[in-house]
């Protein structure tokens, strides 16, 4: 037995913990598995009695780099502060942690407790200098292996990116041929519902309505899934306005292949990785931009117009200047009303039971100066009163053609809206129709 192990160690529990960083390599790593449950067996031969080793497994398929969602290390680091433990075993340094902020937290907690480290090389006392050296070292070595790693594969995938080769999962409305190229999904139904989203945005024009659009019509929005088991599986429900608009901001619809849209963000609390926040990019600052590498639903020109539309009819209220689309409400001139003392907009402002009367009030001087007073403040009745009666008397012939000419755009719609339902009715058909052959074949066989 090792001089290092003392009856006050083995008087004491001995903790084998275990974990891999993914599902993926727990079902397909099972030497690294099995490896890492035999450090009971070596746990029994340095003189633990088995009733008094203890196997943490709940933390395999969890990442190193945050202690966050790993119960199984928590409950080893307060077995550990309690002095419950006389020794914690894993196959090295990196199975407790890629973290040296968590690694060296470990090691401090095991010097004030009198704790053996054991790994697949050797046991080490943390109250003992040369090994305390050996331990710092093993930390920083296994944060610096993830560091190098993390840098050759992302080198590796923008260089294939540079090249437009790095598949990622298409985006509904595209599937990859035999040969590896992206190209317009074959289903009808799908090409159809896609087209007609951007053709509802054209007249729309915003990302909500294009949505209620097709659930007024009872349209379901195509959705393909590349999860493993589920690689390619076509599904069909309501269309939600995240769906939309995820389809409106993605720029591969426009033939244009494109890598480093987004970035990943650790965000800290108290010390630790809460949570990675995934954030969007500006246009320059994309790794990979290569047009004309597939066919396209859209324009280059036509995606950048329905980005802008799509930053106009956000609600949040910025200091550039943009027109914003205005909200709910029963005031009729809502971001139009300009105040005649500042030049600056007015908003609406609602008072009485249920908000039935407006007024229109000017506040942005109190926004930017701390001015805790209004500028101007009129009621709106008289005027959205006066502007409804110009507007009504300013209607002629030609606005009356003009609203045929919606009704008839309204008519194509309609058309459009038919057709998609009429390629689910020939993909049903054609359903039943294989099912019918499928069932004859098999009544073949039977007799």
């Amino acid at each position: 037995m090792n001089s290092k192990i003392r009856t006050s160690h083995l008087e004491r529990r001995a903790v084998v913990y275990l974990r891999q960083s993914t599902l993926t390599q727990v079902e397909s790593h099972r030497e690294s598995t099995d490896r890492q449950y035999a450090l009971a067996d070596r746990a029994s031969g340095l003189g633990w009695d088995k009733s008094q080793i203890s196997v943490f497994d709940n933390d395999l398929g969890k990442s190193g780099q945050t202690t966050t969602g790993r119960e199984d290390f928590h409950r080893l680091m307060a077995a550990v502060g309690l002095g419950e433990v006389g020794a914690v075993l894993a196959l090295e340094a990196s199975r407790f942690s890629r973290s040296q902020a968590d690694w060296h937290k470990l090691i401090d907690i095991c010097a004030l407790t009198d704790t053996l480290v054991i790994d697949h090389d050797g046991i080490y006392d943390p109250n003992d200098f040369n090994d305390r050296v050996i331990l710092g070292f093993k930390g920083t070595w296994s944060h610096t292996e993830l560091h190098g790693m993390r840098l050759r594969l992302q080198g590796a995938k923008l260089n294939k990116a540079k090249k437009g080769e790095l598949r990622c999962s298409p985006p509904t409305g595209y599937v990859y041929d035999p040969e590896g190229k992206l190209v317009i999904d074959p289903d009808e139904g799908v090409v159809a519902a896609i087209k007609l989203a951007f053709q509802q945005f054209r007249v729309l024009g915003t990302a909500f309505k294009v949505m209620r659009y097709f659930c007024i019509n009872d349209i379901p929005f195509p959705r393909r899934r590349w999860r493993q088991k589920q690689i390619g599986t076509l599904y069909w429900g309501p269309a939600n306005l995240s769906r939309i608009t995820t389809l409106l901001h993605n720029p591969t619809y426009t033939g244009t292949y494109v890598y480093g849209r987004r970035r990943c963000i650790n965000v800290i609390e108290d010390g630790q990785i809460k949570k990675v926040k995934i954030q969007t990019l500006p246009q320059d600052e994309w790794k990979v931009i290569i047009h004309n590498a597939h066919e396209a639903y859209i324009s280059w020109e036509e995606y950048l117009s329905n980005c802008e539309r799509l930053k106009q009819n956000s609600p949040v209220s910025l200091s550039d200047g943009c027109q914003r689309t205005p909200r709910e409400g029963f005031a009729l001139l809502q971001g139009l009303v300009i105040c005649g003392k500042c030049g600056r907009k007015m908003s609406p402002r609602y008072h009485g039971n249920g908000g039935c009367r407006a007024a229109y009030e000017c506040t942005q001087a109190r926004k930017q100066d701390g001015n805790m007073g209004v500028c101007w403040s009129v009621a709106g009745a008289a005027i959205d009163k006066a502007i409804a009666d110009h507007v009504l008397e300013a209607i002629s012939s030609e606005q009356l053609d003009i609203s045929l000419a919606v009704l008839s755009e309204l008519d194509d719609q309609a058309q459009e809206a038919d057709k998609t339902w009429q390629l689910r009715l020939e993909r049903g058909r054609y359903e039943a129709d294989r099912a019918i052959v499928n069932m004859t074949q098999l009544n073949q066989k039977i007799v």
